[in-house]
């Protein structure tokens, strides 16, 4: 099975390095583990996903040796052991607000005794059986890892008892989410959602767990960091793309401005 850099990171104390897709893009992991990056992020919640092309995108994660962190679009017990047989390192199940939902995702993605996830054994995580190691099961409970997002007032307020459940394995700041609810910025040095990462912080630290969330820059990152964040997610596909068109589009505008006296039609035989 393979073992995964993410949580080798974070058992070494270290910082672990995520950059996020929502799209079916066959370079992205390769890219992402050129660039050093532990792990992508893979968003299925908000972007839809045939059960064709996850399967694919979790076989090109492994293809580059790099975690695949998958967020699913369901909580159904079934639907996310499924994707650790995929071959996903670990889900990232946003909106869980009680220890009571924790424990329920646990039981579904971890093997007993911890847990009541389903054996099968012929999934890629297990070699499709014909690779499947002795001690497989042991091995998915420590190489897969459970990360919970944090997105809401009661999930705040019950961070200390989410990250109490054993089997949860990260804590992840939704600072979208919390903010709308909060009534503030996702900025990471907003004051209130300052005291929010504190608090989650906090929680982490007193059960010996991980936590992060999303930056937008190295500033962010570095307050985060300072705060004890283990899980950074900085980087995406979609942001790379809007500001890359943005740049572009502004670079167009000078050069249409440019040319904009040239005569209208260009004598015989020549062409800009």
């Amino acid at each position: 099975m393979r073992a995964s850099k993410i949580l080798a990171k974070i058992r070494a104390g270290k910082i672990a390095r995520v950059c996020s897709t929502g799209s079916p893009i066959a370079s992205f992991p390769a890219l992402a583990a050129h660039f050093h990056y532990d792990g992508i992020w893979v968003d299925a919640e908000h972007r839809p996903w045939e059960p064709r092309e996850a399967d694919a995108m979790i076989a090109r994660h492994h293809a580059a040796d790099i975690d695949c962190l998958w967020r699913p679009p369901t909580k159904e017990k079934n639907a996310l052991y499924r994707l650790l047989e995929d071959g996903a390192t670990g889900l990232m199940i946003p909106h869980v607000g009680t220890p009571e939902e924790a424990q329920a995702l646990v039981r579904a993605m971890k093997f007993p005794p911890l847990g009541d996830r389903g054996f099968c054994g012929g999934g890629r995580d297990a070699g499709f059986w014909v690779r499947k190691p002795a001690d497989y099961t042991d091995l998915a409970n420590r190489e897969t890892f459970l990360t919970v997002q944090i997105e809401t007032p009661e999930a705040l307020e019950n961070a200390d008892a989410i990250a109490a459940v054993s089997g949860v394995d990260i804590l992840f700041l939704g600072p979208g989410d919390m903010s709308l609810r909060l009534g503030c910025t996702p900025a990471v040095s907003d004051p209130q959602m300052l005291e929010v990462q504190k608090k989650i912080a906090a929680a982490a630290r007193t059960h010996g767990k991980a936590w992060g969330r999303p930056v937008g820059s190295a500033d962010d990152a570095r307050v985060i960091i300072g705060l004890g964040a283990q899980l950074i997610a900085f980087g995406s596909e979609f942001g790379a793309l809007h500001a890359h068109l943005s740049d572009c589009s502004k670079q167009f505008d000078e050069i249409l401005e440019e040319v904009s006296g040239m005569p209208a039609a260009l004598p015989p035989g020549k062409a800009y």
